[in-house]
Protein backbone atom coordinates (compact mmCIF):
# COMPACT_ATOMS: atom_id res chain seq x y z
CA UNK A 1 0.00 0.00 0.00
CA UNK A 2 1.50 3.30 -1.17
CA UNK A 3 0.30 6.88 -1.11
CA UNK A 4 2.74 9.54 -2.28
CA UNK A 5 5.83 8.77 -4.38
CA UNK A 6 7.80 11.95 -3.81
CA UNK A 7 10.61 13.64 -1.91
CA UNK A 8 8.07 15.59 0.14
CA UNK A 9 9.56 16.29 3.55
CA UNK A 10 7.60 15.67 6.75
CA UNK A 11 5.07 13.38 5.07
CA UNK A 12 5.14 9.99 6.77
CA UNK A 13 3.38 8.40 3.78
CA UNK A 14 5.74 9.77 1.10
CA UNK A 15 8.12 7.14 -0.27
CA UNK A 16 10.89 8.76 -2.28
CA UNK A 17 11.13 7.90 -6.00
CA UNK A 18 14.62 6.48 -5.41
CA UNK A 19 13.41 4.21 -2.61
CA UNK A 20 10.39 3.11 -4.61
CA UNK A 21 12.65 2.22 -7.54
CA UNK A 22 14.92 0.22 -5.23
CA UNK A 23 11.96 -1.64 -3.74
CA UNK A 24 10.61 -2.58 -7.17
CA UNK A 25 14.08 -3.64 -8.32
CA UNK A 26 14.29 -5.95 -5.32
CA UNK A 27 10.93 -7.53 -6.14
CA UNK A 28 11.95 -8.01 -9.76
CA UNK A 29 15.22 -9.72 -8.81
CA UNK A 30 13.97 -11.86 -5.91
CA UNK A 31 11.57 -14.36 -7.41
CA UNK A 32 8.45 -12.45 -6.45
CA UNK A 33 5.52 -12.23 -8.85
CA UNK A 34 3.69 -8.92 -8.90
CA UNK A 35 0.10 -9.64 -9.92
CA UNK A 36 -2.95 -7.50 -10.61
CA UNK A 37 -5.45 -7.12 -7.79
CA UNK A 38 -8.14 -8.74 -9.96
CA UNK A 39 -5.92 -11.77 -10.55
CA UNK A 40 -5.09 -12.04 -6.85
CA UNK A 41 -8.80 -12.05 -6.00
CA UNK A 42 -9.42 -14.80 -8.52
CA UNK A 43 -6.66 -16.85 -6.91
CA UNK A 44 -8.17 -16.24 -3.48
CA UNK A 45 -11.60 -17.31 -4.68
CA UNK A 46 -10.39 -20.46 -6.45
CA UNK A 47 -7.76 -21.69 -3.98
CA UNK A 48 -4.89 -20.81 -6.30
CA UNK A 49 -1.23 -20.58 -5.35
CA UNK A 50 -0.50 -17.28 -3.60
CA UNK A 51 3.09 -17.95 -2.60
CA UNK A 52 5.42 -15.02 -3.33
CA UNK A 53 2.60 -13.08 -4.97
CA UNK A 54 2.61 -9.31 -4.42
CA UNK A 55 -0.11 -6.77 -5.24
CA UNK A 56 0.73 -3.06 -5.52
CA UNK A 57 -1.89 -0.45 -4.63
CA UNK A 58 -1.75 3.35 -4.45
CA UNK A 59 -4.32 5.38 -2.51
CA UNK A 60 -5.76 8.84 -3.18
CA UNK A 61 -4.61 9.51 -6.76
CA UNK A 62 -1.85 11.99 -6.02
CA UNK A 63 -0.29 13.52 -9.12
CA UNK A 64 3.13 12.36 -7.96
CA UNK A 65 2.02 8.83 -8.88
CA UNK A 66 3.56 9.85 -12.21
CA UNK A 67 6.94 9.32 -10.49
CA UNK A 68 6.07 5.65 -10.02
CA UNK A 69 4.75 4.99 -13.51
CA UNK A 70 8.11 4.66 -15.36
CA UNK A 71 9.37 2.21 -12.73
CA UNK A 72 6.24 0.09 -12.94
CA UNK A 73 6.40 0.18 -16.72
CA UNK A 74 10.07 -0.83 -16.77
CA UNK A 75 9.30 -3.95 -14.74
CA UNK A 76 5.90 -4.53 -16.37
CA UNK A 77 4.34 -4.51 -12.91
CA UNK A 78 0.55 -4.13 -12.68
CA UNK A 79 -0.90 -1.84 -10.02
CA UNK A 80 -4.22 -0.44 -8.84
CA UNK A 81 -4.71 3.27 -8.22
CA UNK A 82 -7.57 4.11 -5.85
CA UNK A 83 -9.15 7.41 -6.92
CA UNK A 84 -11.30 9.89 -5.00
CA UNK A 85 -13.70 10.35 -7.88
CA UNK A 86 -15.25 13.67 -6.87
CA UNK A 87 -11.85 15.35 -6.55
CA UNK A 88 -10.17 14.33 -9.81
CA UNK A 89 -7.84 17.12 -10.96
CA UNK A 90 -8.30 19.01 -7.68
CA UNK A 91 -6.37 18.86 -4.42
CA UNK A 92 -6.32 16.47 -1.45
CA UNK A 93 -8.57 18.36 0.98
CA UNK A 94 -8.41 15.42 3.40
CA UNK A 95 -4.60 15.48 3.75
CA UNK A 96 -3.56 16.09 7.34
CA UNK A 97 -0.67 18.47 6.59
CA UNK A 98 -0.91 19.61 2.94
CA UNK A 99 -4.40 20.16 1.57
CA UNK A 100 -2.93 21.71 -1.58
CA UNK A 101 -1.45 18.37 -2.71
CA UNK A 102 -2.45 18.06 -6.42
CA UNK A 103 -4.40 15.07 -7.67
CA UNK A 104 -4.27 13.42 -11.07
CA UNK A 105 -6.47 14.84 -13.80
CA UNK A 106 -8.99 12.83 -15.82
CA UNK A 107 -6.70 12.92 -18.86
CA UNK A 108 -3.80 11.62 -16.78
CA UNK A 109 -5.95 8.83 -15.34
CA UNK A 110 -7.06 7.81 -18.81
CA UNK A 111 -3.44 7.75 -19.98
CA UNK A 112 -2.49 5.56 -17.03
CA UNK A 113 -5.30 3.14 -17.84
CA UNK A 114 -3.93 2.94 -21.37
CA UNK A 115 -0.53 2.13 -19.84
CA UNK A 116 -2.04 -0.79 -17.91
CA UNK A 117 -2.82 0.75 -14.52
CA UNK A 118 -6.17 -0.34 -13.07
CA UNK A 119 -8.41 2.20 -11.35
CA UNK A 120 -10.36 1.56 -8.17
CA UNK A 121 -12.78 3.56 -6.05
CA UNK A 122 -11.69 5.46 -2.95
CA UNK A 123 -15.17 7.02 -2.55
CA UNK A 124 -16.37 10.36 -3.97
CA UNK A 125 -15.07 12.80 -1.32
CA UNK A 126 -12.83 10.71 1.01
CA UNK A 127 -15.10 10.98 4.08
CA UNK A 128 -15.09 8.92 7.24
CA UNK A 129 -17.68 6.42 6.03
CA UNK A 130 -18.56 5.42 9.59
CA UNK A 131 -19.84 8.96 10.25
CA UNK A 132 -22.28 9.01 7.31
CA UNK A 133 -25.96 8.17 7.39
CA UNK A 134 -27.23 5.36 5.18
CA UNK A 135 -28.18 7.61 2.27
CA UNK A 136 -24.86 9.47 2.17
CA UNK A 137 -22.93 6.22 2.52
CA UNK A 138 -24.76 4.66 -0.41
CA UNK A 139 -24.17 7.78 -2.53
CA UNK A 140 -20.41 7.78 -1.85
CA UNK A 141 -20.14 4.14 -2.90
CA UNK A 142 -22.55 4.06 -5.83
CA UNK A 143 -21.46 7.31 -7.49
CA UNK A 144 -17.79 6.32 -7.29
CA UNK A 145 -18.66 2.91 -8.74
CA UNK A 146 -20.40 4.63 -11.66
CA UNK A 147 -17.32 6.75 -12.34
CA UNK A 148 -15.19 3.62 -12.53
CA UNK A 149 -17.62 2.21 -15.10
CA UNK A 150 -17.35 5.44 -17.07
CA UNK A 151 -13.58 4.99 -17.20
CA UNK A 152 -14.15 1.56 -18.71
CA UNK A 153 -13.25 -0.60 -15.72
CA UNK A 154 -14.88 -4.03 -15.46
CA UNK A 155 -13.38 -5.12 -12.12
CA UNK A 156 -14.42 -2.92 -9.22
CA UNK A 157 -12.22 -2.71 -6.10
CA UNK A 158 -12.78 -0.28 -3.22
CA UNK A 159 -10.43 1.20 -0.63
CA UNK A 160 -11.98 2.37 2.66
CA UNK A 161 -10.98 6.04 3.17
CA UNK A 162 -8.63 6.34 6.11
CA UNK A 163 -9.00 2.59 6.59
CA UNK A 164 -12.14 3.25 8.65
CA UNK A 165 -15.01 0.76 8.44
CA UNK A 166 -17.36 -1.41 10.45
CA UNK A 167 -19.58 -4.29 9.40
CA UNK A 168 -22.12 -1.70 8.23
CA UNK A 169 -19.70 -0.18 5.71
CA UNK A 170 -18.56 -3.60 4.53
CA UNK A 171 -22.17 -4.57 3.86
CA UNK A 172 -22.76 -1.32 1.98
CA UNK A 173 -19.69 -1.94 -0.20
CA UNK A 174 -21.09 -5.35 -1.10
CA UNK A 175 -24.51 -3.90 -1.93
CA UNK A 176 -22.92 -1.29 -4.18
CA UNK A 177 -21.51 -4.06 -6.36
CA UNK A 178 -17.81 -3.98 -5.61
CA UNK A 179 -15.75 -7.08 -6.34
CA UNK A 180 -13.34 -6.59 -3.44
CA UNK A 181 -12.24 -4.01 -0.89
CA UNK A 182 -8.95 -3.27 0.82
CA UNK A 183 -8.15 -2.15 4.34
CA UNK A 184 -5.05 -0.74 6.04
CA UNK A 185 -2.76 -3.12 7.90
CA UNK A 186 -3.38 -6.64 9.09
CA UNK A 187 -1.05 -9.55 9.76
CA UNK A 188 -0.03 -12.67 7.86
CA UNK A 189 -1.02 -11.55 4.39
CA UNK A 190 -4.12 -12.84 2.64
CA UNK A 191 -5.16 -16.45 2.14
CA UNK A 192 -8.07 -18.77 1.54
CA UNK A 193 -9.73 -17.61 4.77
CA UNK A 194 -9.56 -13.92 3.83
CA UNK A 195 -12.75 -11.93 3.29
CA UNK A 196 -12.37 -10.35 -0.19
CA UNK A 197 -14.11 -7.23 1.11
CA UNK A 198 -11.47 -6.89 3.86
CA UNK A 199 -8.20 -7.59 2.06
CA UNK A 200 -5.20 -6.74 4.22
CA UNK A 201 -2.46 -4.37 3.03
CA UNK A 202 0.88 -3.41 4.50
CA UNK A 203 1.48 0.37 4.37
CA UNK A 204 4.79 1.52 2.90
CA UNK A 205 6.08 4.59 4.72
CA UNK A 206 8.79 7.23 4.50
CA UNK A 207 10.64 5.66 7.42
CA UNK A 208 11.01 2.25 5.73
CA UNK A 209 14.56 1.41 4.71
CA UNK A 210 15.23 -1.04 1.90
CA UNK A 211 16.45 -3.58 4.47
CA UNK A 212 13.16 -3.25 6.35
CA UNK A 213 11.20 -3.57 3.11
CA UNK A 214 13.00 -6.83 2.32
CA UNK A 215 12.17 -8.20 5.75
CA UNK A 216 8.52 -7.28 5.44
CA UNK A 217 7.92 -8.83 2.02
CA UNK A 218 9.73 -12.00 3.11
CA UNK A 219 7.59 -12.47 6.21
CA UNK A 220 10.20 -11.57 8.82
CA UNK A 221 8.03 -8.74 10.09
CA UNK A 222 5.46 -11.24 11.34
CA UNK A 223 8.13 -12.95 13.43
CA UNK A 224 9.32 -9.57 14.71
CA UNK A 225 5.74 -8.62 15.53
CA UNK A 226 5.16 -11.81 17.50
CA UNK A 227 8.40 -11.38 19.42
CA UNK A 228 7.65 -7.75 20.19
CA UNK A 229 4.17 -8.57 21.42
CA UNK A 230 5.54 -11.33 23.65
CA UNK A 231 7.87 -8.72 25.19
CA UNK A 232 5.02 -6.23 25.60
CA UNK A 233 6.27 -3.87 22.87
CA UNK A 234 3.70 -2.13 20.68
CA UNK A 235 4.47 -2.09 16.96
CA UNK A 236 2.58 -0.90 13.93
Amino acid sequence: MYHSISDTARDRDAVTPAMFAAQMEYLANSNFEVVALADACRLLNTGGDLRRKIVLTFDDGYRDFLNALPVLDAHRFPATLFVVTGCIGQTAHWHSTDKSRPLLTRDQLQAERAAGIALGSHSVTHPDLTALDESALAAELEMAHATMRDFGETFFPFAYPGGRFTSRERAAVKRAGYDCAVIVGGRWGNGAETDCLLLKREPMMASDTLAWFKKRVNGYYELYYLGARMRGINTR
